[in-house]
């Protein structure tokens, strides 16, 4: 299927690449996510070009490339972006050679690579019909299994054999679940079937290409169908402690997410609401999004499980220090007085404070926090930590008006004496904010 109505704005820089192919007479389009996100109105994050050139013959057209994958057909072209401003940086783009791809016996890369004339061939060993369209200006988009229908229809559904498809590459089952994440879909009922069928083969993928997808699905817009990795099987195969999760609470958050949290999520009211980069969940790269929905999918963890989870997943230092910190403290009752708050305050940052908060917020309906904090009044909760801040109520040792060096300067000695006076000095001030000068502390603790 052609469709020369709908058209897609290119890049100039790819638009310049399709042109000189085709001047060199060869057939050329844009082809995969990028086609799928242009026609829902997404921005597409990459520019991906395939052709019937070779790959020496794609070399021959441009000044300069590179060989990036040139076994498996890609030459990424690399242009000065002259045609919007000769100053820009160098960029790249990858152009790869229309392929069949031959038997697949790691379930990862195939045997062979066979490069074809025909743009069919090459579509036809995609992943997803959503995935399978090419576009040029020429002949608009190419969509030979239905991609535009299963988009209007929010359906993930593989090309061709949904078993073939996964035998290829098992990571594919996980890439299912996640696109239909992120674009709020439904798995077809074939591919769902083959999914659960050939589950057990996701535990040959590498933990870092795992952790890679379960990272863009819990940090999508519906974060609530991970659930679809339980009901499919995948869960047993991802990770030992991945297993520990219980099906029952993923059901609840699926419910919670559904039903109570997406405008919290994506509209909250934090005190550090005017640092975007402190806790931005629309950015999945963000270790705040990351770790605050890892938290609440792990919820009725330990906290050394938390950890140990997403260390087989190859998770970062900074989103496992503390998602498994609000796992451990989303079930502590925070006092509400002053002192008490400050007292939970120094075990973490004040802006990982204001995240924790929202968490319980997030998870107040749910019963195992019901169970430990029952009495807690979030809303009251907010209202104190705001006046802490506001405030600028002497919370760490850093806060204190009386630091290390005018200690050693007024004739402490560095070591064990001079950190239990900064421990005394701030154990008062958490009582009585209004002692916190510098007269005060050294007089009472120092100058005696």
């Amino acid at each position: 299927m052609k469709d020369s109505m709908f058209t897609i704005k290119l890049p100039k820089p790819v638009g310049y690449i399709l042109k000189k192919l085709r001047e060199a007479g060869h057939e050329a389009y844009i082809v995969g996510g990028c086609v799928r996100d242009s026609i829902i109105g997404r921005k597409p994050e990459d520019w991906d070009i395939t052709t019937s050139a070779l790959p020496e013959e794609i070399k021959s057209v441009f000044r300069k490339t590179v060989d990036t994958g040139i076994q498996h057909g890609t030459v990424t072209v690399i242009l000065r972006d002259e045609i919007e401003d000769k100053n820009s940086e160098l960029r790249g783009y990858e152009v790869t050679t229309y392929r069949i791809d031959g038997e697949y016996r790691d379930g990862r890369h195939p045997e062979e690579v066979i490069f074809t004339p025909s743009l069919e061939e090459d579509l036809k060993r995609r992943d997803f019909t959503i995935n399978a369209m090419a576009y040029n200006e020429e002949n608009g988009i190419v969509d030979l299994f239905g991609g535009i229908e299963d988009l209007e229809n929010g359906i993930i559904r593989c090309v061709g054999d949904p078993c073939e498809r996964f035998t290829e590459d098992a990571l594919r089952m996980l890439r299912a679940v996640r696109f239909a994440a992120q674009l709020d879909f439904e798995i077809d009922t074939p591919t769902g079937a083959a999914v659960k069928k050939l589950a057990k083969n996701l535990s040959y993928v590498s933990k870092e290409r795992v952790y890679a997808e379960i990272n863009k699905l819990i940090c999508s817009a519906h974060p609530e169908r991970i659930a679809a990795v339980f009901d499919l099987g995948l869960s047993e195969q991802i990770c030992d402690e991945f297993k520990k999760i219980n099906p029952l609470y993923v059901a609840l958050i699926r419910e919670h997410f559904q039903e109570n949290v997406k405008n919290e999520v994506y509209q909250p009211d934090f005190v550090f609401k005017q640092d975007v980069s402190a806790f931005d969940l629309t950015n999945p790269t963000d270790v705040s999004n990351r770790a605050v929905r890892y938290a609440f999918l792990c919820q009725g963890m330990e906290e050394e499980s938390v950890k140990e989870l997403l260390k087989e997943l190859k998770s970062d230092n900074d989103t496992i220090r503390l998602a498994s910190l609000l796992v451990s403290e989303c079930g502590v009752c925070i006092p509400l007085d002053g002192y008490g708050m400050k007292k939970e305050m120094q075990k973490m940052n004040a802006k990982e404070f204001d995240i924790l908060l929202e968490l319980k917020k997030i998870c107040n309906s749910l019963p195992i926090y019901k169970d430990s904090c029952a009495v807690e009044d979030n809303t009251r909760l907010r209202e104190l930590f705001k006046k802490i801040i506001d405030r600028e109520e002497p919370v760490y040792i850093r806060d204190l008006a009386v630091g290390g060096r005018e200690l050693i300067r007024a004739g402490v000695k560095a070591g064990p004496e001079l950190g239990d006076i900064l421990d005394r000095m701030l154990e008062d001030v958490l009582r009585e904010p209004v002692h916190n000068s510098v007269l005060y502390l050294l007089s009472k603790y120092v100058l005696k």
